[in-house]
């Protein structure tokens, strides 16, 4: 299959992409409603977007500032250790909880314990 040229598919020209189109019109005008970001987009840029469009283009940008992490979680714990992510893991995190429990000889004393040492 032959490759695509650069030109045709410009991502940066808002003449050739609609959803930066509507990026565009709503960083003018933030607060407009849907409707009246579609014929701002059509007066100027010349694309026929529908409704749902501008919607979608404006719950992605709202979602990309929110600053939470998307995607697979990969967190670390307070103390940067990265999270349980294999089975061997959680066996092992549980062998050592069960020594803990039985160190302590409850689950008060444990989690007293636990949040002594956290804390």
């Amino acid at each position: 299959m032959a490759k695509k040229s650069a030109s045709s598919s410009d991502r940066s020209d808002p003449k050739k992409n609609k959803s930066l189109a509507i990026r565009t019109v709503l960083t003018r005008v933030p607060n407009a409603k849907a409707s009246e970001v579609v014929t701002l987009v059509k007066k100027e840029f010349g694309h026929d977007v529908k409704q749902n469009m501008v919607y979608m283009v404006k719950t992605k940008s709202n979602m990309a500032a929110d600053g939470r992490p998307r995607g697979r979680r990969k967190s670390a714990g307070r103390n940067g250790n990265p999270a349980l992510s294999s089975a061997a893991q959680w066996v092992g995190a549980i062998k050592i909880a069960r020594q803990l429990l039985k160190a302590m000889g409850n689950v008060a004393n444990a989690t007293a314990l636990l949040k002594a040492v956290d804390g």
